[in-house]
């Protein structure tokens, strides 16, 4: 009876841990952002609800549930989706060593020779025309949507699939803080923007009803001289009003205050700004797209598809992979040639 009393008051060491890893992810997610605001009093409380509703949030992401891709050499012969990632193995190498993440890791004392890691890349989708078979026919110009991957980058290499696992889940709150922070500065600047905006539409309204009045525009605007018709009246009007209208709710940015509400706003509807969603897509050898496994070169390819922020969103694709420090090698003693050349031509490059 004394325990459920203590449970229910938040009095148990359950509850009190539970209660000091929130405190401690507020701090994080404070620090990340703007650490002035722990001048704000009571900020803590004002976070704590959303901070509880974040941590849950992140904890339910469909993380890794996809089999992790082998980054080597065998893998271009027998697992058709390293060629859809990679334009060669010579690209995949130039990944693997360009990696700091990954180097470090096969160069620490403490780690084995195997690691698994997050790959994040950039999907793009471009339409071609070509050529189709259909009912038996060939069909040429027509639209294909082709699908292509770059900008891979190796994220928390693990000694083991579970290492990973844990290292996902703790990385999850620290995008988070950066995809905050992001939107601090994003609605900063444009507020700047909206204002800039405003100070030159009420310098050309200045200008009217005034004959041989000249107003010199020194915002560094376009045109130096404001000048206004009267058919142009009616339509800076409505303008101005309308940047005043989307400048109402940016102006608390000026203060400490609307920062907080900011980050309390992201943290109690975390979804709206972090979102993870398993995906399928059917692509040929040749990246074109197909809406199902309709022939015998279309492979099925399973990525996490991650959205960030609500305000010019950045969009990325993770899959989870495994490569060993014989993979590597296996690729630089196959590309030795090429990779001393290209050497060669980043040395020469920097003597101009």
């Amino acid at each position: 009876m004394l325990d459920w009393l203590w449970q229910k008051l938040g009095l148990d060491a359950a509850s009190k841990q539970k209660k000091a890893d929130l405190l401690q992810a507020i701090e994080t997610v404070i620090t990340g952002c703007d650490g002035r605001l722990k001048l704000l009093p009571g900020y803590q409380q004002r976070l704590l609800p959303g901070i509880g509703q974040t941590l849950d949030y992140l904890a339910g992401l469909p993380w890794q549930r996809i089999p992790p891709l082998e980054l080597s050499l065998r893998s271009f012969a027998t697992d058709r989706r390293l060629g859809l990632l990679f334009s060669s193995p010579l690209s995949l190498l130039l990944c693997l060593k360009g990696s700091a993440p990954l180097q470090a890791f096969f160069l620490s004392a403490s780690q084995g020779d195997e690691a698994w890691a997050i790959m994040s890349m950039c999907k793009s989708e471009n339409v071609r025309f070509g050529m189709v078979e259909h009912n038996g026919e060939i069909c040429s110009d027509v639209a294909q949507q082709v699908v292509s991957f770059d900008q891979h980058r190796l994220i928390d290499p693990s000694a083991s699939a579970e290492d990973l696992q844990q290292s996902t889940r703790h990385r999850g709150l620290a995008v988070l803080v950066a995809v905050i922070d992001r939107r601090i500065k994003l609605l900063q600047q444009m507020r700047l923007d909206l204002q800039a905006e405003l100070g030159q539409i009420q310098l050309k309204l200045a200008t009217f009803g005034h004959a041989g009045r000249v107003v010199i525009d020194a915002t560094g605007g376009a045109g130096t001289v404001a000048s206004l018709q009267l058919s142009d009246v009616q339509a800076l009007r409505q303008r101005e009003a309308a940047v005043q209208q989307q400048l109402q709710p940016l102006a608390r940015l000026t203060e400490l205050d609307g920062i907080l509400e900011v980050v309390r706003e992201v943290l109690e509807q975390p979804q709206g700004f972090f979102h993870v969603e398993a995906q399928t897509i059917y692509l040929n050898r040749m990246g074109v797209l197909h809406e199902r496994l309709d022939a015998d070169d279309v492979t099925a390819l399973c990525y996490e598809q991650v959205v960030l922020g609500q305000l010019q969103p950045i969009s990325r694709v993770l899959m989870p992979v495994y490569v060993q420090r014989q993979h590597v090698q296996e690729l630089e003693q196959q590309f030795a040639d090429e990779l001393a050349t290209l050497e060669q031509q980043q040395l020469q490059g920097g003597l101009f």
